[in-house]
């Protein structure tokens, strides 16, 4: 052997050596095993999974066989899309439950609705538009990546009423690293997987903080959001990423070992798919779920349940003050684990043991445990275990969004019907018939979008408003009724710029109803001049169907009895 080939084996032995004691050096430490859950009710899953219906790399099938191999029980896809989709019945794979969800898109941010069937139209538009959709429908709407760095991702409308947030993304969490702690992750990933995506998770203080302030106004389910995409893009400009160049990191197995949601259910799996996924979707509404970082401490046993007088709840359950109350949880974990019962959001006790009680009589509030292990990563450290709450003297009432009148009105303005006209895009049908009776006008507005690829297809009814100063008045108003459950714009033009809009969608079907829509809510369309519309120079009132809830090459009818515009207050 020459000394020149002596020299460059040894020097790739120096550089394997050095390459090994750094992986060595940057290894997160392995995941402790703690007992299993005792309870046969509860079952371990991941949310928010993504395959390669949409922007995921792996089919179902993959997926499912991936959960099975990390020991979980059901999986939750949520698949992007705008809900006109059949969703899969629920079926056993690999021996896994797989629910089929969808994640919906709005203006501000994304949403994952569970229990959806396919909707009659697309859900698309405003967070309040959407999960008033959603829950006519008899969904369950979770606000998902609350705390991405992305714009485009991050949930934005605190004050609509989603059931249910994220209160960790594991995407969200990777994307907010610095290069070194990646750099790290690409050296470790191929040893200790679940651990190294693991090593990367922060406790997302904003968004507990969020959490725990909607918690106080009513029942907001936590949840921990895998966002498992198995698909890294290197040059991601769309979301949904659609790339054509990518690896499958993080991959689904680590994805699925690193953190689950444990459920409570209220009985054992019956091995009925239809019946076990119904129990499972059930339990999440109820809150009756915690969060555990499998790749710290895996799988972990958790019992969080109050009592007061002769009442007692668990996990998730409203507790209903009767005297003397206590809370009490049990935990097996690892030494120098730390219980953190929280009040409100407020830290309230401490327990390093493996039991908490705690007396909270005649102490309302929203009550959540936190276990931390001693030297888990994150600044600050990502919590081991995450629990929901328990509502301790509170009854909650979720408000509904109103769609009939207010019936105290300063002043009410009749828009006149009787001189419609129509608008539309290349290829599209709008056509209108005029019905006038004595002191009425009624209205019946025929439409159809053209087909293809959506690209700004429309059909509109324009009422004019000429000579009135909508300034003066808080509501547009109308009597409409469709033939079918649809959602179409109301929108105000005026001629300033290159004549600008300002919309709000409301929703309409075969019974004739008064919407209402606030002035002041009317979001711009495109990029007007102002952010909201110039009131006092409205020329026109246009009622719009497009592809934001319309697919191309569909249609309808629907019919209007009245406009007008009114100014809430007495007289």
């Amino acid at each position: 052997m020459t000394v020149r080939r002596r020299v460059v084996l040894l020097s790739i032995g120096l550089v394997l050596a050095v390459v090994a004691l750094a992986v060595i050096m940057a290894l997160p430490p392995a995941a402790q095993v703690v007992p299993a859950d005792a309870s046969d009710h509860s079952v371990r899953g991941a949310f928010h999974i993504h395959s390669d219906r949409s922007d995921g790399s792996g089919s179902i099938d993959a997926i499912a066989a991936a959960a099975a191999r990390a020991g979980l029980a059901f999986i939750i896809v949520t698949d992007h899309g705008d809900g006109t989709r059949v969703p899969d019945p629920p079926s056993y794979r690999h021996g896994v439950l797989v629910i089929d969800a969808v994640e919906l898109s709005t203006t501000g941010g994304h949403v994952a609705a569970l229990g959806l069937p396919a909707t009659p139209y697309p859900f698309a538009g405003t967070p309040a538009d959407v999960i008033e959709d959603v829950h006519r429908l008899g969904g369950f709407a979770i606000a998902t990546h609350p705390g991405s760095p992305r714009a485009s991702l991050q949930w934005r409308d605190w004050a609509v009423d989603f059931d249910g947030l994220e209160w960790m993304n594991a995407d969200s969490e990777w994307r907010d690293e610095l290069w070194g702690a990646l750099g790290r992750t690409l050296l470790t990933y191929a040893f200790r997987g679940p651990e190294t995506l693991a090593s990367l998770l922060d406790r997302p203080d904003s968004v507990i903080a969020r959490w725990d302030a909607a918690g106080r106004d009513r029942r907001v389910v936590g949840l921990a959001g895998a966002d498992a995409h198995a698909r890294l893009g290197f040059r991601q400009r769309t979301d949904p990423d659609v790339s054509a160049v990518h690896v499958p990191l993080p991959g689904y197995d680590a994805s699925f070992r690193a953190f689950s949601n444990h459920v409570e259910l209220d009985h054992p799996s019956s091995g009925d798919a239809i019946a076990d996924a119904a129990g499972v979707v059930e339990a999440i509404r109820d809150g009756r779920l915690f969060t555990v970082i499998d790749g710290l401490a895996s799988p972990g046993s958790f019992t969080f349940t109050g009592a007061s007088g002769n009442h007692a709840v668990t996990i998730g359950g409203r507790l209903i003050l009767d005297g003397p109350a206590a809370l009490r949880a049990h935990i097996a974990a690892p030494p120098h684990t730390t219980m953190t019962l929280f009040r409100d959001g407020q830290r309230y006790r401490e327990f390093q043991a493996a039991d908490l009680d705690a007396d909270v009589s005649g102490q309302p509030g929203v009550y959540r445990i936190e276990a931390t292990i001693a030297g888990a990563p994150g600044q600050p450290p990502i919590p081991w275990v995450m629990s929901n709450p328990i509502y301790v003297g509170i009854s909650h009432a979720i408000p509904v969004r109103s769609v009939t009148a207010v019936r105290d009105y300063a002043r009410i303005q009749p828009v006149a019907l009787d001189q419609p006209e129509v608008e539309m895009g290349p290829g599209c049908t709008s056509e209108i018939s005029v019905a006038k009776g004595s002191g009425t006008v009624a209205i019946t507005w025929r439409y159809a979008l053209a087909g293809g690829a959506p690209a700004g297809q429309f059909a509109a009814l324009r009422i004019p408003v000429t000579g009135l100063d909508l300034s003066e008045f808080t509501l547009a108003r109308a009597r409409v009724a469709a033939d079918r459950p649809m959602r179409a714009w109301m929108q105000l033009r005026a001629p300033v710029g290159n004549v600008e809009r300002w919309g709000s969608t409301f929703y309409a079907d075969s019974e004739e109803r008064l919407i209402e829509l606030p002035l002041d809510a009317y979001a711009p369309i495109g990029e007007p001049s102002s952010v909201r519309a110039p009131l006092d120079k409205v020329e026109s009132i246009l009622i719009v169907v497009d592809t934001l809830n319309t697919l191309p090459g569909k249609g309808g009818t629907m019919r209007v009895t009245l406009l007008d515009l009114a100014r809430q207050g007495r007289r």
